[in-house]
């Protein structure tokens, strides 16, 4: 009497965490019934394909390709040769995608309507930054018809003092270096460099890999160490924390740039293959962050990001007595 109701309890759990999966690894490059994108449109794929060959080519795309499997071979070939990055899906993430795909287009379809995006206030800053870039465009514009001028106005020969030019030329040169070595003793003390024996708060780690950033409390080197470490799906992190981001990638480069509540960017360091950047940042600000790729990793570029929160609480005491990045 029950086994009908149980089996479609099941099924229906399978469906839903499919979805899920397909929302987070898939749906950068494929749909399922909205046309081709980066890869292939994945609707129907159950009946085109055996459900062996799917589960194998979901789980490790890159070694099937390396054994030059045909089919795998001629997708490489009309989808620009662009490969399927190796997700680090289990077997039993594989069947649960299969499922999603194979199941009705009511059942897959029937995902809860997106929440409303919350509208963002105008950035603080934007008026100043503003009225900077408008001062540097006046500036600029002076430059240039001052130029105009004087090259206007010079197109006869006339004597010139040369003993005379060269010492205004020292004294412009000197008057220049004081100015210079004046900015540089003024600021170089309070650039944002890690002192030697600052400790952070808290280490995240993060692992860039098209098209997600991987956060987790253990380093990440392998696409295989995902599985394994201890991942970060939803980070929270504390007003006053002193936060080390160790930051690397697992295929290409890519941009790590943190965005605070006004979308005002706050911290940017590189996510390279065999490297590891160290960022650290003040947590000042409460609210949603954002993190956006700031370098173009291919197709899926522009959907690659990743979110955290920092939540209102005490300041955290900090092992040193200057933060090495502020985030205002």
């Amino acid at each position: 009497m029950w086994a009908g109701p149980a089996w479609a309890q099941e099924a229906n759990r399978e469906v839903e965490e499919g979805r899920a999966l397909f929302d987070e690894k898939c749906v950068v490059c494929h749909t399922n019934g909205g046309g081709d994108h980066i890869g292939p449109d994945l609707a129907g794929v159950v009946d085109r394909r055996s459900r062996e060959w799917l589960a194998r080519f979901i789980t490790v795309p890159d070694q099937v390709l390396a054994e030059g499997d045909p089919l795998a071979t001629e997708l490489l070939k009309k989808y620009n040769g662009m490969p399927m990055p190796n997700l680090g899906l289990s077997s039993d993430d594989a069947e649960d995608i299969i499922q999603y795909l194979a199941a009705p287009p009511a059942a897959a379809g029937a995902a809860a309507p997106p929440a409303a995006r919350e509208v963002q206030p105008a950035p603080e800053m934007l008026f100043a930054q503003s009225m900077i870039l408008y001062i540097f465009l006046g500036i600029t514009l002076v430059i240039v018809v001052v130029f105009g001028i004087v090259g206007l106005s010079t197109y006869e020969q006339t004597d010139v003092d040369v003993s005379k030019a060269f010492q205004l030329r020292r004294v412009l040169f000197t008057i220049g270096l004081i100015l210079v070595a004046s900015v540089a003793i003024a600021t170089l003390p309070q650039a944002p460099y890690a002192k030697e024996g600052t400790k952070a708060d808290r280490i995240i780690y993060v692992a860039a890999r098209q098209y997600e950033f991987v956060f987790s409390e253990e380093p990440i080197v392998t696409v295989e160490d995902i599985s394994r470490s201890r991942r970060i799906t939803s980070l929270e992190l504390f007003g006053g924390e002193l936060v080390e981001f160790r930051v690397t990638s697992l295929d290409v480069t890519h941009g790590f740039g943190i965005y605070g509540p006004e979308r005002q960017l706050l911290a940017q360091t590189q996510a390279m293959p065999g490297y590891v950047n160290r960022l650290l940042v003040r947590m000042e600000r409460t609210g949603p962050f954002l993190v956006l790729c700031l370098e173009y990793c291919a197709g899926g570029h522009h959907l690659m990001e990743a979110h955290f929160t920092v939540d209102d609480e005490e300041p955290v005491a900090s092992h040193s007595t200057q933060a090495p990045l502020i985030a205002r």
